[in-house]
């Protein structure tokens, strides 16, 4: 059966201008992939212009009782756009709002012990933020809406000290040991309310992920995450799959596929996502090595697109569920059926 290491976290990502690749459970304290040496194809570029090449997104989806949904945010250097998106599960009913920022320092932190991603537009307001040391993780946002959707407002709170949350790093070549894709994965419980229209909609437990990334980009960049959580008897199952044009050359070795089943990891191989008829059809997800075996069937998608100057961004965020079945690292099936997720597919030409 595939494995993988699972290590300790170092204490830096990047040491001595090489980058420490592998799987960890536990994090650093800064998620920082600055001073590669000499990342695009062995030229040593000013440190500045190499900087600039370096692109963070930070994605928190939540799961309650009654709605599914996502709040996102991509750091691009020369703008940051913010996206919240959320589901009815029992109509599929869509909520989804969108920020565009404009240029600044920076939106998402390096710091993994503390740290605030923040839109603080009055009819967008969305907050992600983080203090490990006070034991908490917690996401908030309050948009207006207008013709089209409805004002809504939502805050989840996790404590860290929850026998569920778990924390993990990627460290990986992308696609090779000269540039390099880090990403903080972190599960937990919350508990939070959403209010559509100030009125009480829900208010109940749920699950939440959080999966920060920076990487150093290509000028054509795609990209495709596959997120399921819910229960399975009693279970909190969260599970994470990843496919794009950034991975390492040895996919099997350094990836960031992994299952979580009530804090308990288990690494997946690299999967192959196929949809031959279409992005609104069935979508199939599987590997080679008998672990992962899902078809996704959409229930609604959101698409997005931007033209600015010279750059082009499309993002496609789709709800749906999940079919098939998963292999832990004990050999145990864990079966799907109707399993809720989310599928987020992003291209960015620069």
């Amino acid at each position: 059966m595939y494995s993988r290491k699972i290590s300790s976290p170092p204490a830096s990502i990047i040491k001595n201008g090489r980058a420490e690749f592998g799987t960890y459970k536990g994090i650093s304290q800064k998620l920082d992939i600055k001073g590669m040496r000499a990342p695009y194809a062995g030229v040593p570029l000013p440190s500045f212009i190499s900087k600039l090449r370096i692109k963070s997104r930070l994605n928190y989806l939540f799961q309650t009782e009654k709605f599914i949904g996502m709040t996102e945010f991509f750091d691009l250097k020369v703008f940051g756009t913010v996206q919240v998106i959320f589901w009815d599960k029992q109509t599929g009913k869509k909520y989804s709002y969108f920020c565009f920022m404009g240029p600044r320092k920076r939106i998402i932190p390096v710091y993994t012990t503390a740290g605030t991603c923040v839109c603080s537009r009055k009819t967008r307001y969305t907050k992600v933020f983080w203090g490990r040391n006070h034991e908490h993780l917690a996401m908030k946002f309050n948009v207006k809406g207008d013709s089209n959707r409805p004002d809504a407002s939502a805050s989840f709170f996790s404590p860290a000290d929850s026998k569920n949350h778990t924390d993990y790093l990627f460290v990986n070549p992308s696609p090779a040991s000269s540039r390099c894709s880090a990403t903080w994965f972190s599960t937990m419980e919350i508990q939070g309310k959403i209010n559509i229209n100030r009125k009480e909609e829900d208010n109940s437990k749920g699950i939440a992920a959080l999966a920060v990334n920076r990487t150093y980009i290509k000028f054509h960049s795609i990209s495709t995450h596959v997120w399921g959580m819910g229960k399975i008897k009693d279970k909190n199952v969260v599970f994470q799959l990843r496919s794009s044009n950034l991975d390492a050359a040895d996919q099997d070795r350094y990836n960031e596929n992994i299952l979580i089943v009530d804090g308990k990891e288990t690494a997946l191989p690299s999967i192959v996502i196929t949809h031959p008829f279409g992005i609104d059809k069935s979508w199939i997800i599987q590997d080679t090595e008998s672990m992962v075996d899902l078809t996704f069937e959409p229930v609604s998608i959101n698409k997005r697109d931007r033209n600015i100057i010279a750059m082009r961004t499309s993002y496609t965020t789709i709800y749906g569920n999940f079919t098939g079945v998963l292999l832990d690292s004990e050999g145990n099936k864990i079966n799907l059926k109707n399993f809720p997720g989310i599928i987020n597919r992003n291209l960015l030409r620069l």
